[in-house]
């Protein structure tokens, strides 16, 4: 019979014995790797390409009339007729309004005649000083007021004129202010003028962007108003001081299309393309594993999937540039890499051709 005091040891030494059993099974177990390491994953790769590429950038840009500007009345008096109304087309010097010039026209008659009389009292002492009849003092007394005579009527003449105000440079009435009947003075806003013959295209470049950009830059703009039409032109200047939002003020100058002119305030996209193309290592974006901020690639080489770093460049389309990580004809996955890890076997698969739609 067993003693009570011996049952609790009994219980431990089978239990260390069973732990010693089952460790000494495991040991010897061969160690079974992950199944998706021993299967080959189906993906799609393509190679790494090298491919003449022009440099561009696109942003959103503001179209503005190239001549923006405000008429002014220079006289005083009643509004008698208007002759203009807003989107009349104007050729520079066009009246937009007739003043009552009835008190203009007396002034300039009585300077007019003024002139007149003391042009010929000038013409008389010329002839009496020759003669020795008067003396020098009184004929430059006659010139002095004939000079006065003439610059009051040209004060008269510009007095009169003002009383059809017209339209300094040539272009399109985007507000007319005075209507008939009304009074206007010296200095009062009448109207406003734009010239969209020519445009201003103001748009804003970041940082990085404003350092490979210089005046004489091309540039084109398209809008989505005229999707077809495409205007061309050059950057006329670039802010030297940045924004609050850290971006650079730029403007382009471009003659505007005459099928479908551009309107003051719409929005544009601007395209800035280098002239000159260069040379870049390319891969679809769809191959990037990782974000745009931390990009990787996975690369096949011998039927094994490898996770790579990479340093990307700029995006073109749906393509991106390749500046370290990946040599050129190395195969790049495109499809299938989210279910990828590290070392990997993988199968290419073909990439599937898109039937083009009639």
């Amino acid at each position: 019979m067993i003693k009570p005091k011996k049952i609790p040891v009994i219980f431990l030494l089978l239990a260390v014995g069973s732990i010693v059993f089952w460790w000494y099974q495991q040991r010897n177990r061969p160690v079974e790797q992950d199944s998706s390491y021993q299967r080959e994953m189906p993906v799609i790769a393509v190679q790494a390409v090298v491919s003449a590429i022009r440099d561009s950038i696109a942003v959103t840009g503001t179209a503005e009339a190239f001549r923006d500007v405000e008429i002014f009345s220079e006289t005083r008096g009643l509004v008698r007729k208007v002759q203009v109304e807003v989107g009349d087309r104007k050729a520079a010097g066009a009246v937009l309004y007739i003043v009552d010039d009835e008190l203009q026209r007396t002034l300039f008659e009585k300077a007019k005649a003024s002139f007149e009389k003391a042009a010929l009292d000038n013409v008389r002492y010329e002839n009496l000083h020759r003669e020795g009849a008067v003396a020098l003092s009184a004929l430059e007394s006659v010139r002095l007021k004939r000079e006065e005579a003439e610059a009051d009527m040209i004060e008269a003449r510009r007095n009169l004129r003002n009383t059809r105000i017209k339209t300094p440079v040539s272009g399109t009435i985007t507000e007319k202010i005075v209507d008939e009947g009304e009074m206007v003075q010296p200095g009062m806003r009448v109207a406003n003028l734009v010239d969209l013959s020519r445009l201003r295209i103001t748009f804003f470049l970041s940082e990085k962007e404003v350092s490979t950009i210089l005046p004489g830059y091309p540039v084109r703009v398209i809008s989505d108003q005229h999707p077809g039409e495409i205007l061309k032109g050059r950057v006329s200047s670039i802010s030297g001081k940045a924004g609050m939002d850290r971006s650079y003020a730029a403007e382009a100058v471009l003659r505007n299309s005459t099928d479908f002119p551009l309107r003051a305030g719409m929005f544009v996209r601007v395209i800035l393309s280098g002239e000159e193309s260069r040379e870049a290592l390319m891969i679809p974006r769809t191959a990037l594993a990782g974000s745009i901020m931390n990009p990787e690639v996975y690369v096949v080489h011998k039927g094994v999937a490898r996770l790579r770093q990479i340093a990307a460049g700029k995006e073109y389309g749906d393509m991106l540039e390749i500046l370290q990580g990946v040599a050129a004809g190395e195969l790049v996955v495109t499809s299938g890499q989210h279910e990828l890890r590290d070392g990997m076997k993988v199968r290419l698969v073909p990439q599937k051709k898109t039937e083009s739609v009639r």
